[in-house]
């Protein structure tokens, strides 16, 4: 997602230059291209434009954004050495650690709303208690719904559909859209992420009481900054910590962070392995990334 990469771009830019004048060495940050899906195709290239000069400039240091085909292949080029630090969404990196156990987190990044959950919406009207009573329904997906989310369908689509399955799926071009279609009855179910559900509600708060929620997932554990314990110095690591911890404190760095609806970067939760350990018994790594 294009404010995930800007946050990191914010955070680099606005940390303290001290100390690191002398330091000539480019700063790889992998982004898998599953934090790219809320965006339309001709701003992915824009978003992903590394920032090498720009950082250079400002602060001297060298930094670079790459753009991987997926969580797995960030994981991979950490452990390989061949990128400095990554960005992993909470259940990426569930996934990435289970292969890959020396992934430490550095920061993780605080949003507007900070809620990572799934959300299933219907019309205030249905019938229906869960997913297996609305086999044969129509069911509207936008093609920018967060992998979270999409994890959330999956997991209750088997748990409570089985065999059965839905009687067609249409495509909104967004998840505003989906919502939409479910209210004027061009469909009958869709799936939000909290964030755009809230949105939603604060935009359209007549239209949202014609909707309400089937069911609601767990909270998934949030974005990181990560790195591979051993591959960078332990000076690094506090200077670029404490930079990202304290970008809010600026008056310019709090200005980007509200662009971007990023609040603040925040130390690792203390549950933050609990909710890993929890999220990857309930969606395990997929076959093929295995």
């Amino acid at each position: 997602m294009v404010r995930v990469h800007l946050a990191v771009i914010a955070a680099f830019l606005l940390l303290p230059a001290a100390g690191r004048g002398d330091d000539k060495t480019i700063y790889k940050i992998g982004i898998p291209r599953s934090m790219f899906r809320d965006l339309p195709p001709a701003l992915v290239a824009f978003a992903a434009q590394p920032f090498s000069d720009l950082v250079k400039d400002q602060t001297g240091l060298l930094a670079e954004v790459v753009q991987d085909p997926d969580a797995m292949s960030v994981a991979k080029a950490l452990d390989e050495g061949k990128l400095h630090l990554g960005v992993f969404q909470g259940h990426e990196f569930a996934w990435a650690q289970s292969k890959y156990p020396k992934l430490q987190t550095l920061v993780c990044l605080v949003y507007r709303p900070k809620e990572f959950q799934g959300i299933i919406l219907v019309r205030a009207d249905s019938k229906a208690k869960d997913l297996g009573d609305l086999k044969g329904s129509k069911l509207v997906l936008a093609s920018t719904l967060k992998d979270h989310a999409r994890l959330f369908l999956n997991k209750r689509r088997v748990d409570e559909m089985g065999d059965d399955k839905f009687g067609s799926t249409a495509e909104a071009a967004t998840v505003h859209e989906g919502i939409h279609k479910v209210q004027d009855k061009e469909a009958d179910v869709t799936v939000a992420d909290f964030a755009d559900w809230s949105y939603f509600q604060k935009l359209y708060p007549g239209p949202s009481q014609n909707l309400k929620v089937l069911s609601k997932s767990e909270v998934f554990p949030p974005t990181v900054l990560v790195y591979n314990k051993g591959s960078l110095d332990e000076a690094i690591l506090k200077t670029i910590r404490d930079g990202f911890l304290n970008v809010h404190k600026s008056p310019k760095g709090a200005r980007m962070m509200g662009m971007i609806r990023i609040d603040r970067f925040d130390p690792i939760p203390a549950d933050y392995d609990g909710l890993l350990k929890t999220t990857l018994k309930s969606y395990p790594r997929p076959t093929e990334e295995k």
